[in-house]
């Protein structure tokens, strides 16, 4: 039985045309603090938000020196956490100031594209509308069950075992449909499936119409707006003296990069130190700014710091006793109890949502779809998915268990999870070298305006064009590479299911522990080169005479050099060759250059950026030195055990939902774990 929004989509009165639009912008805005968690934690946070095992035994200075160890960025769910929110908030600030300008600067453009979206909202295309039926309408929602038990009813007099597959809002309208009246249509349904389900954004939607929920809903952003502007002097260079002196420290130590030796003087080598002295004591006197904070930005940061401590205890002591039942199911009336399992891709709009939880056990691992959040809702199903052959195996464990045939559901359920697991590492990979590709991106733009001033909204809002650009340029690439990687991998599957040989598995990864040194080699030598960079073509301005030639070589070896330290980073094996080429580049300039025609110092020593080629070349080599001895993980293992385990009917199949921290261990070890079964014809 397959609960979809095309099913019952015209089943339900709506709102006259001319108000569904208003009405649905009205309850969006009283909702508003459920709309901003799509900005919020996921379920890969879960981690984070709710510690369990091991973790829950961490102490402050436990996590404080986790935190500070240099492959942190790297291994650490913390950082990943950062990174998630980061990138979200980045993205909403892009998209804020994209609306500002178009409405500021192209009104008719404003005022077109707010007609069309009314437009859309009057028609059948209002989605919105949906969900707010399923939400605050309770009485075409009854009248929508009442339909929907209908044909359960006629399913249950033709069938023997039910299997209801929900999607979206679907799996809100299935599990109100299995909670009718202590359970009543149970009986013959044995697994509940929902798949991208909107039964969290929904049932949150219904609990913020009790006052409380809505006070604390409203509460928390005003406690992060009040934190943010209290201690803004602290966080923007606008208000603080650390960016000026991290820019003098830029200035003072940029001529060492470029200088010949030769040229290097005791008075110059003085003077750089001096100012390096000076922008180390503004830097300190910036991170002692405490004191002289106006008594208002302490009242903000005391307002948020009590209205922080007041939601805690609100969701502890009355919030999170209520919501442990909230989503539980009654006890079946039949012969065995109903399985209830959720699937959803880790960016699904819908489906990612971390809060409330669900029941222990009913979450399943993410599975692997696209990676976008709006794409994902949309492809659970198709041809190419691995979500129908993963419920292909459940369909053949149950046929086995009730005609008692060998029909290989253990081999395929193997086979998938398998594949799943090469996926999802496949696809952690490649959002980390997208992620860190945008953070350089980010940080080239929005340093040079904050290091004049400029706030990190201000300087979002006057970089937005490149930021946005770049979005969507990287977006598109790595959905792209995404669906062509993803493509391949299935068809590897599908062609193991047919007993077809298989070539060397296609997904390699480096191990965490063996990236942390390597990453930073490459991301220090691309820093090194950019700004050497910046000071030969300033050199070759002041001293015409010096003969500076290539001076962009060091720029381009520092974008190639921060794109291998980011697909290092990400677990990606990197070409020697490329790092060589880099740092060719970087060398050009000591290499065809000369230096101070007066100068009686040695050849080697009058080329201007051979300290800058010097420092390039050491990184390098440490670089090269971590990337020989780094560790790789093949992905889809190898088989390596000879037995079958064939699953029995209501229990998991095997090894198909193993926890994704079993499997990062497994990764970050740099081991093999036994595969599934070696099938032999």
């Amino acid at each position: 039985m397959l609960i979809a929004e095309a099913v019952w989509a015209d089943r339900f009165r709506r709102p006259p045309w001319y108000l569904r639009w208003l009405l649905t912008v009205g309850y969006v805005v009283l909702s508003l603090p459920a709309v901003l968690l799509l900005i919020g934690p996921d379920r890969r946070d879960r981690s984070i938000w709710e510690s369990t095992g091991a973790s829950c035994r961490r102490t402050f200075l436990r996590s404080l020196s986790d935190g500070l160890r240099p492959g942190a960025f790297l291994v650490s769910p913390d950082f990943r956490h950062i990174a998630r929110m980061g990138w979200r908030f980045l993205t909403l600030l892009v998209l804020l100031a994209a609306f500002k300008e178009l409405l500021t600067e192209h009104p008719r453009w404003t005022v077109g594209c707010a007609a069309i979206l009314i437009g859309l909202l009057c028609t059948r295309l209002n989605v919105a509308d949906h969900v707010i039926m399923a939400a605050a309408r309770s009485q075409e929602r009854e009248k929508l069950l009442d339909f929907l038990e209908e044909r359960l009813r006629w399913m249950q007099a033709h069938c023997d075992e039910i299997v209801i597959v929900a999607h979206s809002q679907g799996g809100f309208l299935a599990h109100q449909l299995m909670t009718r009246d202590g359970g009543r249509n149970q009986s013959k349904v044995m697994r509940l499936v929902g798949v991208g389900s909107g039964l969290k954004p929904i049932r949150l939607l219904q609990q913020l119409r009790r006052p409380l929920v809505w006070a604390v809903a409203w509460m928390l952003p005003t406690a992060s707006l009040c934190l943010a502007w209290g201690a803004s002097p602290l966080i923007e260079p606008s208000s603080s003296e650390i960016a000026a002196g991290m820019l003098m420290y830029l200035e003072a130590t940029m001529p060492a990069l470029v200088v010949p030796l030769g040229a290097q003087s005791p008075e110059f080598t003085s003077a750089m130190l001096d100012s390096v002295a000076e922008s180390m004591k503004q830097v300190q006197f910036g991170l002692l700014l405490l004191g002289d904070m106006p008594w208002e930005r302490w009242a903000a940061i005391a307002v948020s710091a009590a209205l922080t401590l007041a939601c805690g205890l609100t969701i502890r002591f009355r919030i999170r006793p209520k919501a442990e039942t909230l989503f539980a199911l009654p006890p079946s009336n039949g012969p065995q109890q109903l399985e209830w399992e959720e699937y959803s891709s880790q960016h699904d709009m819908v489906g990612r949502m971390l809060l409330p939880t669900l029941p222990r056990g009913v979450e399943q691992e993410a599975t692997p779809v696209l990676g976008h959040p709006l794409g994902d809702h949309t492809r659970y199903f198709d041809d190419d998915g691995l979500l129908t052959r993963h419920l292909a195996a459940q369909l053949l464990a149950d046929v086995e268990s009730s005609t008692h045939q060998s029909l290989g559901a253990g081999r395929w359920a193997e086979t998938v999870a398998r594949y799943e697991r090469a996926l999802r590492k496949q696809h952690d990979r490649r959002r980390c070298f997208q992620g860190v590709l945008m953070l350089w991106v980010a940080a080239g733009s929005l340093t040079p305006r904050m290091a004049h001033g400029a706030t990190l909204v201000e300087a979002v809002i006057g970089s937005w064009h490149a930021l946005a650009a770049a979005t969507v340029l990287l977006s598109a690439a790595f959905t792209w590479q995404g669906r062509r990687s993803h493509r391949k991998l299935v068809a590897m599957l599908d062609a193991e299911l047919r007993g077809e040989p298989q070539p060397t598995p296609s997904v390699t990864i480096v191990v965490p522990q063996h990236r942390t040194a390597a990453t930073l080699a490459l991301a220090i030598g691309a820093v090194v080169s950019f700004f050497g960079a910046l000071g030969l073509t300033m050199l070759s301005g002041l001293q015409p005479a010096w003969n500076v030639r290539s001076p962009g070589a060091p720029m381009l070896a520092a974008f190639i050099l921060a794109v291998l330290a980011a697909a290092t980073g990400s677990g990606y094996r990197v070409r020697r060759a490329w790092v060589g080429g880099a740092g060719l580049l970087a060398c050009l300039p000591a290499l065809a250059s000369s230096g101070p025609l007066s100068s009686t110092a040695p050849a080697w020593a009058k080329a201007p950026g051979g300290p800058l080629a010097a420092i390039v070349l050491l990184t390098l080599t440490l670089a090269l030195v971590s990337l020989s001895r780094a560790r790789l993980v093949h992905l889809p293992e190898a088989s390596s055990n000879c037995s079958l385990s064939v699953p029995t009917h209501g229990k998991a199949l095997p090894h198909s939902r193993r926890s994704a921290d079993n499997v990062e261990a497994e990764v970050r070890a740099g081991g093999k774990r036994a595969g599934p079964p070696r099938i032999t014809r």
